[in-house]
């Protein structure tokens, strides 16, 4: 889908990526990462041609990157950054149709593609469709340039730190529907991140970035697990690290299924066993009961399968 060889970029005679060689699967969730300055940021802005590289070769859906007009591509990757964008005089349809429109879609199909998008994101269409940004929360504001993002439905989506503005609550309700999309949606989505917690609840894999090098890339698991050096392990956090590995570890994983024995509480199988363990230590119960998609009972999770 996107593949980086010996891409390397300068400003001047600082430079920020050196040699970098990564390839991006169709329908994968990469999450880039690394501290500020890291180069994660400009990774991304090479993949729109927001910035160019200096040297090396970038290659989307098989075609280097420069055959394609920069408008072009920016139209096939859709672009959501923290800083949202949305333009303050226009109302939110307008927004949403921003790239549909510079299509030339009919207004037809444009009022349907922003009914579907409003309610993918779990917005009232007939309650804001006609508001302004500023009539709107953060949260909504950031769901909205999602939607944009997503309205001419895009082959990428690329996000820049897109909620490191919101709230705990608010930024956790964004990440659980970013999650949800991309499983309902199967997008291609790039993402950039300081926030490691972030990236292992999001991530299919993590790219772990410093100095404009690669130093780790792989799946969430494997990066907990088996850290590449001393690096990456300070950068997740040596303290916590036997929570974070439970961060990636759902509860149908470790649950006795079938078991349906009466126990203090519930709790889903697609969630993961911290919020798990947490949920007993705060109501002291030592066996959950563990719920499916439907909120049947197919089993249930003794702490002993935690930390035993």
């Amino acid at each position: 889908m996107i593949r980086f060889s010996g891409v390397s970029k300068a400003y001047g005679s600082l430079s920020v990526i050196e040699g970098l060689d990564l390839e991006i699967a169709r329908g994968e969730f990469c999450v880039l990462i690394g501290a500020s300055g890291s180069g994660k940021s400009t990774v991304l802005k090479l993949i729109n041609r927001l910035e160019e590289h200096d040297s090396g070769e970038i290659r989307f859906a098989g075609e280097e990157i420069r055959s394609f007009r920069p408008e072009v591509i920016r139209r096939r990757m859709g672009y959501a950054i923290q800083s949202i964008g949305l333009f303050p005089h226009w109302t939110i349809e307008d927004n949403v149709a921003t790239v549909p429109r510079l299509l030339g879609w009919d207004e037809l199909r444009i009022g349907r593609r922003v009914d579907e998008l409003l309610a993918l994101l779990d917005l009232d269409a007939v309650r804001i469709r006609r508001a302004y940004p500023h009539q709107l929360s953060g949260g909504q504001q950031q769901r909205i340039g999602v939607a944009r993002a997503l309205a001419a439905d895009p082959d990428v989506l690329l996000m820049d730190e897109p909620f490191g503005a919101l709230d705990p609550i608010a930024r956790e309700g964004l990440q659980a529907e970013i999650a949800r999309i991309h499983r309902a949606t199967g997008k291609t989505i790039v993402f950039v991140t300081h926030d490691i917690d972030e990236a292992l609840k999001l991530a299919t894999r993590i790219v772990l970035i410093d100095k404009g090098r690669i130093v780790q890339a792989a799946p969430p698991r494997e990066v907990l697990s088996a850290p590449a050096n001393d690096f990456v392990r300070d950068f997740l956090g040596r303290e916590d690290h036997g929570l974070k590995l439970l961060s990636v570890e759902t509860v149908a994983e470790r649950m006795r299924a079938g078991e349906t024995a009466p126990a203090n509480g519930s709790i889903g199988a697609g969630d993961n066993l911290r919020h798990a363990l947490s949920k007993m230590i705060a109501t002291g119960a030592k066996r959950l009961s563990v719920t499916g998609s439907s909120g049947e009972i197919v089993g249930t999770l003794h702490l002993s399968d935690i930390v035993g």
